[in-house]
């Protein structure tokens, strides 16, 4: 057997580790990013070696670390794009689902008791259950006194039943008790109704998930009941998932391309619309609140011909947002897309939709459903 000086063997295990070292150090290199990432790594441990070993005070690292990954996103410049504690991701994602944890009212601060007013009860929530309704004042929950806090104490309050638990109201001037639990509860996006002159009028609150299914069983419900003509109507709309956007689009349109995504990388991805379509004189109503899939909506309905859009100019919303969810629960919301209009208008470049009627509101009266109302018939 061949035998090696120990020369030979130190040699081979410094080539050894210095090979290995190498190749970490690569790695390292090309997952913080290269000189850059690593450099922003090191000035950010140099900051929080500063923090630790010589400030004073007692410092809350947790709330340190959000500022920090909040602050990166939003200095990105972005608009749309965010950072999310655990918390807000979870509250994104009932939104996204136009759901919401709660018994299944809506309230408002009442001024004159300090308590909270019921706005709306949802049916078959468990306030409807309990035979809470609207105009009822919520001035207690399990005994403990609500009045004067705000509305964001009194869902944290009630979050901390696990199952039923008693609330206190006031009706009229009566002091009564409901007992409710909370529970995850569907919010739809779609109400609809019949207007005078035949005139069928759908609201879209959001192109989250349900509306399309919604809005497409409000359509067949208008023309069971007559409608000649109809109305969509995306103010203060924000949009919300391009799947509801496409299928509503896809529902409305004859055939065609609908919607074109554009990735970072330059590569589009175009959706179609089949040859079944709905045949309505149609008006969308818009304003300087609907943006993202409702400007969409809009503009791939004024291109293909198939509707006059009334209002005001839309925000001009043309990016696409991803989350990508983090070890700790947190998420980073980010633009990641272009999208495009049937005639690849990039609505970002333009500056949103000039609706072909402007017309802004005048007072308490809504001046651009009437004109909607007008124009149709």
């Amino acid at each position: 057997m061949k035998k090696y000086s120990n020369k030979s063997l130190v040699r081979c295990c410094v080539l050894s580790v210095t090979a290995t070292l190498l190749v970490v150090g690569i790695l390292l290199f090309a997952f913080f990013g290269g000189v850059q990432g690593l450099s922003f790594i090191w000035k950010t441990n140099l900051v929080r070696g500063v923090i630790d070993g010589q400030y004073v005070g007692e410092v809350d690292w947790e709330a340190l670390e959000t500022a920090v990954a909040r602050t990166m996103v939003n200095e990105v410049g972005d608009r749309w794009s965010y950072y999310m504690t655990e918390e807000e991701y979870e509250s994104y994602t009932n939104y996204s689902n136009n759901t919401s944890f709660g018994i299944g009212v809506t309230i408002k601060l009442d001024e004159q008791t300090e308590g909270f007013v019921i706005d709306s009860v949802t049916e078959g929530s468990p306030a409807d259950e309990a035979g809470i309704i609207k105009g009822q004042i919520i001035i207690a929950v399990e005994g403990q006194s609500v009045i004067g806090k705000e509305i964001a104490e009194l869902r944290e309050i009630m979050q901390t039943y696990e199952g039923e638990f008693e609330i206190t109201l006031l009706s009229g001037e009566e002091k009564i008790t409901a007992t409710v639990y909370l529970t995850n509860i569907f919010k739809d996006p779609i109400s609809y109704e019949m207007k005078e002159n035949n005139v069928g009028y759908i609201k879209i609150d959001n192109f989250e998930t349900g509306a399309s299914d919604g809005a497409q069983k409000a359509v067949e419900a208008l023309a069971d009941q007559g409608a000649t003509s109809l109305i969509f109507d995306v103010r203060s709309n924000p949009g919300g998932k391009l799947t509801e956007l496409i299928a509503l689009l896809d529902y409305i349109l004859p055939e065609g391309d609908i919607f074109i995504s554009v990735s970072k990388n330059g590569s589009e991805k175009i959706s179609t619309s089949d040859a079944q379509c709905i045949d309505y004189p149609i008006v969308v109503l818009l304003d300087a609140d609907s943006y993202s899939a409702a400007e969409f909506f809009a503009a791939a309905l004024s291109e293909y011909d198939y509707a006059t859009l009334i209002g005001e100019q839309s925000t001009g919303k043309g990016r696409s947002q991803s989350t990508f969810v983090l070890y700790d629960g947190s998420a980073v919301h980010i633009s990641t897309k272009r999208y495009l209009t049937p005639n690849r208008v990039d609505l970002s470049v333009q500056g949103g939709l000039t609706p072909d009627i402007e017309i802004a509101l005048d007072g308490e009266k809504d001046t651009q459903l009437e004109e909607a109302i007008k124009y149709l018939s």
